[in-house]
């Protein structure tokens, strides 16, 4: 008999997520023997605390359902609580209903393949190393945002980006009641009115200015669901891969942007793009960051890759090639 516990977002996915832990709670019965506790979330907050709730027995199998901000989320509960320390415990992952872009590294496109992957590495105790980047950057002070703040340590899995993609996220955000569509109309209207930003970047201690659209870097192939933004990466290679694209004219920026998601970009001279194990990006302003897909705002990131920081139950064949 094993015990678990599924951390889920019962809203992720318009409900999707709640009728999945259901079903996975019955098939965890059928498989093992023992009912799996379902621990609900109420906000991005409570699940850091479910995440850490699921490791208090050492017998426990902590196991997260989401889309990739749930994930990052949930990891992210568990890194604070090892003060940024590799974690020992392995975790299993399931898609919430919403775009995964991290499980598509380990050829997962559905819940069902997911579901049925889970089952079969808990049953053989198969477990794969990933990497994940640390971000150190400065918070907002609440009374004068013009100045850094308290110093902030963030892990991504996933994606972390600056610039045009941070704005697009975040007036997606304000359109979520447009539903599916909130995404597109977004990216239109900023690229419209978008203007190169300047930053300074420093990749593995080399500083260089650049006037570009944004900056995103990668530690998995896949953002947004199955845009394939970064297809040489791996999640276990040990370092992290960037992107930074430097359309001068609005023009040339609506033509190759959809270009940028298809994974067709590579070789640009508009593009720069290469492997990193450390960047850091500053701004005479604080800047929005996405960060797997979520929001946050601050100052002066910088980002370290962490080799096999945490474990993930898979079966071994669940991964595309490795360096």
């Amino acid at each position: 008999m094993k015990k678990g516990t599924l951390v889920f977002n019962p809203n992720s996915g318009k409900g999707k997520a709640k009728e999945r832990a259901q079903d996975f709670a019955s098939v965890w019965k059928a498989e093992f023997g023992n009912d799996l506790t379902l621990r609900p979330t109420k906000s991005l907050a409570d699940i850091r605390v479910a995440a850490v709730e699921t490791i208090q027995d050492p017998d426990n199998v902590p196991i997260f359902m989401g889309g990739d901000g749930t994930l990052s989320e949930s990891v992210q509960g568990l890194a604070e609580h090892s003060d940024f320390k590799p974690l020992d415990r392995p975790v299993g992952l399931l898609p919430g209903g919403t775009g995964n872009s991290f499980l598509r590294d380990f050829l997962i496109t559905d819940y069902e393949s997911a579901r049925d992957s889970l089952i079969s590495a808990l049953r053989s105790n198969s477990v794969q190393n990933s990497d994940l980047a640390v971000i150190k950057y400065q918070a907002l002070k609440m009374d004068r945002e013009e100045q850094p703040g308290a110093s902030v340590r963030r892990i991504t899995f996933n994606i972390f980006g600056v610039g045009l993609i941070a704005d697009i996220t975040e007036l997606a955000v304000q359109m979520r009641w447009m539903g599916a569509a909130n995404y597109t109309v977004a990216s239109l209207w900023k690229l419209l009115f978008h203007k190169p930003y300047g930053f300074e970047v420093t990749i593995d201690g080399k500083r260089t200015d650049v006037d570009c659209n944004m900056i995103t870097i990668h530690n998995s192939q896949y953002t947004g669901g199955s845009m394939h933004i970064a297809p040489a990466v791996r999640v276990n290679d040990g370092q992290l891969f960037y992107l930074v694209p430097m359309f001068k004219s609005r023009p040339r920026l609506f033509k190759m942007f959809p270009t940028l998601f298809k994974g067709s970009h590579l070789g640009s001279e508009e593009i720069l793009t290469g492997f990193v194990k450390n960047i850091g990006i500053r701004h005479p302003a604080p800047v929005w960051m996405n960060v797997d897909g979520e929001l946050e705002r601050g100052w002066n990131p910088d980002l370290s890759i962490q080799p096999g920081f945490w474990k993930i139950y898979l079966p071994k064949d669940r991964l595309l090639a490795t360096h």
